[in-house]
C-alpha cells in the first residue's frame, strides 16, 4: 500500500465526531476482532502524523470504515488496533481538496477537508439527528506540491469508490443497478415556482456542495420555465449522457419526469432512469416517505437528509400506475386525491406563500369546518389478505408491457365492472390512493404503507366522519392510529367515478372531471434512498 504522509490538523478539537470516542458512531469495540480480521479489509493506508498526538499514525481506508491507529498496532504479532478515530464509510460525504496550487507559508503541503454526516443521539430524547463534522488532513510526504496534490486526489477517489462499494452491501439496489460503480453524472431538473419559490436558491446554496463534495457531477442544470417544461424535456434529452436525474422541487415535477419518460421510444430503459428527490415544494410526500422508511428525519434537515440519500445510498424499485378518463392516459408515482383533501390539493394554491406546512393546515382546517360530501362510486380489484403481505412483482403488474406496447389498465374506463370486483358508493368526504406513507411532509397518512409495495392503500371516509374524526386524522402525525370511520382498501387496480362536482387530483396536478381507470404497474421506476437490505 502507498506510504503517503498526511498530517491531520484539526479545525476545533471540542467538536471531533470522529476523535472523540464517547460521541463516535463508530466506537472501538465494534472495529475488527482480531489482527488478520483488520489487515485483510484494508483498501488503502498510508502514514498520518497525528499533531495533537505528537506521534506518527497509520491512516486505513477499510471496506466500510475510515480509521486512524498507531502503526505498531498493524505490526506483525501485535495486539488488535484500536483506533483513534473511525468513521463508517455510510456516513461519510466526500473528501475536498481545499488548494490547487501551493500556499506560501507551507509550499509543498496540499491540503483537504474530510466531511461526515454523522448520526448523532439528541441530549433530552432517545431519537438521532444528523450533523456534520469536518476535518482538515495535510499531504505532506513528497517534497514538491505537484506530488501531493496527485497524491489527495487519489485519496478522494479511493474514498469515493470504496463509499460506493459498501452502500451495495447495506442498502437496497435493484438488479441493474447492483453493479454500477461509475460516478455520479446527474441531470438536475429545478421548479423555481414551487414551494416558496426559492428552490434554485435552496439547491444552490444547500444540495449543490454536498454533490461536489461527493465528486458528483453536473451534465445539466435545468430550470423549468413553465407547466411541462420538464416532461418535454426529459422526452428527447440523451439519457446515455447520465446516471441519474435529481429533481429540485415537489411532487408535481416527478408527475412530469414520470410521464416524460414513459413518452419516449425507448421508455422500458428510460423509466429505470434512478431518480433522486430533493424537497423544495410545498407537498413532497414521495421524498418525505422515502426518508421515513431509512429511519431518517423528515422534518429537520430534509434536504441535506434527501441530497445524502442520493449520493451516499441505493437505488430502490418504485412502482408506477396508469390513469385514464375519457380524454387521456397518464402515469402516476405518488397518490390520487378526491373530495376535500383534492379541493385543499388545488385550493390552498393561493397559500402557497406560506409553504407547506402553513397551507396545507389552514386549507384543512377550512374544508374541515365546511365539511362537504361528494357521492361517487368506487370499483376495485380486491387482493386477499395474504397477498397484502409481499409485494407483486413487476410482471404482475404490468400485463400490457411488451417491447411494443406500453402498460396500461386491462379494463377501459368505459368496459364494465368485472364481476369479481367489489363496489362502494356513497357520499364520500375523503378519498386518497396512496403509493407511499405521507401525502405532504408534514401528514403521514398509512406509516405502514412503504414504496414499491405494488399495491394501493386507499384511505376514505363517508358523510358519517365527524368533523372531531377529521380534525384527529390532520393532527395525527405518526400515521399509525386507527381513527373510526375512516376505511381502508388495498388493491392493485379500481375505478372511481365521481358523480357530484369536485376536484381530483394525481400528483398533485388536477385532471379533467369524471370516471377514471387506474392499474399499478409494480416496480417500474427507481428512486435513490437510503432503506436497508433486510
Amino acid at each position: 500500500m502507498g506510504g503517503a504522509m498526511v498530517a491531520l490538523a484539526l479545525k476545533d478539537l471540542g467538536h471531533s465526531g470522529l476523535l472523540q470516542q464517547d460521541q463516535a458512531i463508530f466506537p472501538p469495540n465494534l472495529m475488527a476482532e482480531s489482527e488478520q480480521e483488520c489487515l485483510d479489509t484494508v483498501v488503502k493506508s498510508g502514514s498520518v502524523l497525528a499533531p495533537w498526538l505528537g506521534v506518527n499514525c497509520t491512516l486505513l481506508l477499510k471496506q466500510d470504515s475510515l480509521a486512524c491507529v498507531y502503526p505498531e498496532a498493524t505490526a506483525a504479532g501485535s495486539p488488535p488496533p484500536l483506533p483513534i478515530f473511525a468513521v463508517k464509510l455510510e456516513d461519510v460525504v466526500g473528501l475536498k481538496i481545499l488548494q490547487d496550487s501551493p500556499f506560501s507559508s507551507s509550499p509543498s503541503v496540499c491540503r483537504a477537508e474530510l466531511c461526515t454526516y454523522q448520526k448523532v443521539k439528541r441530549f433530552i430524547s432517545s431519537s438521532y439527528y444528523r450533523k456534520f463534522s469536518t476535518e482538515i488532513l495535510e499531504f505532506s510526504d513528497a517534497k514538491d506540491f505537484e506530488t501531493n496534490y496527485k497524491t489527495a486526489k487519489e485519496w478522494r477517489e479511493s474514498i469515493q469508490l470504496q463509499c460506493r462499494k459498501n452502500s451495495r452491501n447495506l442498502f437496497v439496489f435493484s438488479p441493474e443497478q447492483i453493479d454500477r460503480l461509475e460516478p455520479m453524472q446527474l441531470l438536475v431538473i429545478i421548479n423555481p415556482f414551487s414551494g416558496r419559490k426559492n428552490g434554485q436558491k435552496l439547491f444552490q446554496n444547500i444540495a449543490r456542495p454536498m454533490f461536489d463534495l461527493a465528486g458528483a457531477v453536473i451534465v445539466q442544470e435545468v430550470i423549468t420555465e413553465r407547466q411541462g417544461h420538464a416532461k418535454e424535456f426529459v422526452e428527447t434529452f440523451d439519457l446515455t449522457s447520465i446516471t441519474g436525474i435529481v429533481l429540485a422541487s415537489g411532487d408535481g415535477i416527478v408527475y412530469e419526469v414520470i410521464n416524460g419518460l414513459m413518452a419516449r421510444p425507448d421508455w422500458e430503459i428510460a423509466i429505470k432512469t434512478p431518480i433522486g428527490l430533493i424537497p423544495t415544494g410545498s407537498g413532497n410526500a414521495l421524498v418525505s416517505s422515502l426518508l421515513y422508511e431509512a429511519d431518517e428525519e423528515v422534518h429537520t434537515c430534509a434536504i441535506e437528509n434527501a441530497v445524502f440519500q442520493i449520493i451516499n445510498g441505493g437505488i430502490k424499485q418504485h412502482d408506477i400506475a396508469s390513469v385514464c378518463n375519457s380524454s387521456s392516459h397518464s402515469y402516476i408515482g405518488v397518490v390520487i386525491h378526491w373530495g376535500m383533501t383534492g379541493i385543499v390539493d388545488v385550493e390552498s394554491e393561493k397559500l402557497r406563500f406560506l409553504g407547506g406546512k402553513l397551507r396545507n393546515l389552514i386549507g384543512g382546517l377550512v374544508c374541515i369546518v365546511m365539511k362537504r360530501s361528494y357521492y361517487g362510486q368506487l370499483s376495485y380489484l380486491p387482493i386477499e389478505e395474504d397477498e397484502t403481505k409481499s409485494p407483486l412483482t413487476e410482471a404482475e403488474g404490468s400485463i400490457h408491457s411488451t417491447n411494443t406496447l406500453k402498460p396500461t389498465t386491462d379494463v377501459g374506463v368505459s368496459d364494465p365492472i368485472p364481476e369479481h370486483w367489489k363496489t362502494i358508493e356513497g357520499n364520500f368526504v375523503i378519498f386518497m390512493a396512496l403509493t407511499s406513507s405521507h401525502v405532504t411532509e408534514n401528514d403521514m397518512m398509512c406509516a405502514e404503507t412503504k414504496t414499491g409495495s405494488g399495491k394501493f392503500k386507499i384511505l376514505y371516509t363517508f358523510d358519517d366522519v365527524t368533523r372531531g374524526q377529521l380534525l384527529a386524522k390532520l393532527s395525527e402525525s405518526t400515521g399509525a392510529v386507527k381513527i373510526e370511520n375512516f376505511h381502508e382498501i388495498h388493491t392493485r387496480a379500481f375505478r372511481l367515478n365521481p358523480i357530484s362536482p369536485c376536484i381530483i387530483t394525481v400528483d398533485g396536478e388536477q385532471i379533467d372531471y369524471g370516471p377514471i381507470q387506474v392499474q399499478m404497474h409494480p416496480g417500474m421506476m427507481r428512486l435513490y434512498s437510503r432503506v436497508r437490505c433486510e
